[in-house]
């Protein structure tokens, strides 16, 4: 069984690259579609400031140390000075005055040093975030990718902090492409991560390409909330196996997503299975609900005016599955039960046995013109006009 929808390429990993200063932008050194590495130079943004504060806290820093050097030199003169009174004390050549107040100056100059070195610290880390910011002002490319836009020009200001971005340019990995698709809710509980997918691009027509589930958005998107058109939706992400060099984020895209398999079962041309009300014979039996009326990929799909009317609303039977099947050179029409189905064949689950001749055919065809023990012929391959008639088979 297939679950198919309906979405826009874009790139795995999309990266927005910003500045945290505030200033002029003086330079791009790329243009959109350009490949990068990363670290490679992108931009440059006015400086002057930066390096203005750069040179100030790294003269503070410089300043502080020359202030511990000094302060050092005067504690170990202090240190001297203590010993000396020390000895004329214990010669009673000077008072105990006079040792306490060597005392009281060697922990003045203690003090003096620690809060010197508390200094050098606070200018170290003032120094350390202008060189940082000064970096910042060169913008650099965080991953390998491709420039996809660019929001600003040279010349106009940017406005950054660390409280906000203005973004210079977004750039984003092309080699991990994948699509993100609108799923339904009734059809996302089937999905899982891992599940093979096959994508179509409208760009690329006739060519199906294969991926894989690569994850899905928790967060439901509701349209119309509250209203009796509300509809919940789940984004999906399909990453492509191989992607396609000439597929470009944006572009639209469908994918089908196998959310189930059999194997070893009968199955037949999708198109094959169409709605009609049942035999005569089966009109005691009590109508079938739930019936369904399938369409192929070459007839339009059948509309509620196409089907016969419900049996509530004129007492005829409602219409059932049927396919029609070639007997003795003849049509007969066969009331089938179905199963899953892929974007070409369903599974045939009873009605019908595997080696039967069962036609396929436009969709007017077998829904409407085609009559119960009508001659048919076979047609050969690349003949039109009339019903084909393809094996029902196992796949």
């Amino acid at each position: 069984r297939l679950v198919t929808a309906a979405g826009h390429m874009q790139a795995h990993q999309t990266v927005k690259v910003s500045s945290n200063i505030s200033g002029d932008l003086l330079s791009l050194a790329v243009k959109e579609g350009d490949h990068v590495a990363r670290g490679q130079v992108l931009g440059q943004v006015d400086r002057r400031l930066q390096e203005a504060q750069v040179a100030q806290f790294r003269a503070g820093v410089s300043n502080a140390r020359a202030s511990i050097d000094q302060i050092l030199a005067t504690i170990s003169q202090d240190k001297n000075d203590l010993q000396r009174t020390r000895t004329l004390v214990e010669q009673k050549l000077t008072s105990q005055s006079d040792l306490d107040k060597a005392l009281t100056q060697l922990k003045v100059d203690e003090g003096r040093l620690a809060a010197q070195k508390e200094l050098v610290a606070q200018n170290q880390g003032q120094l350390e975030t202008a060189l940082y910011n000064l970096s910042r002002a060169t913008l650099t490319a965080p991953i390998d990718g491709t420039i996809l836009e660019i929001q600003h020009k040279v010349g106009e200001r940017i406005r950054g902090s660390d409280l906000s971005e203005d973004v210079v340019l977004i750039m984003g990995g092309l080699t991990d492409m994948e699509v993100k698709a609108e799923v339904g809710e009734h059809e996302v509980v089937g999905i899982h991560e891992g599940d093979e997918a096959t994508i179509e691009i409208d760009a690329i027509p006739d060519k199906q390409f294969k991926g894989n589930v690569s994850g899905m958005v928790k967060n439901a998107q509701i349209k119309n909330p509250g209203t009796d058109q509300e509809v919940t939706t789940f984004f999906v992400r399909v990453a492509f196996a191989e992607p396609p060099e000439s597929a470009l984020p944006g572009m639209s895209a469908a994918v089908s997503v196998a959310v189930a398999t059999h194997d070893n079962v009968v199955s037949v041309p999708i198109q094959a299975v169409t709605s009609r009300e049942p035999k005569k014979k089966e009109q005691k039996s009590a109508p079938r609900e739930g019936t369904m009326v399938a369409a192929g990929r070459g007839g339009a799909a059948a509309s509620a005016s196409d089907a016969p009317p419900a049996a509530a609303a004129t007492g005829k039977p409602k219409p059932v599955k049927v396919v029609f099947v070639i007997k003795d050179g003849k049509a007969e029409m066969r009331e089938v039960r179905t199963g899953i189905a892929s974007r070409t064949d369903i599974e045939i689950l009873e009605g019908i046995k595997d080696g039967e001749t069962v036609i396929d055919g436009p969709y007017r065809t077998l829904a409407r013109e085609l009559q119960e023990g009508q001659g048919v012929k076979v047609q050969e391959p690349g003949k039109a006009g009339e019903p084909k008639g393809p094996q029902g088979g196992r796949s």
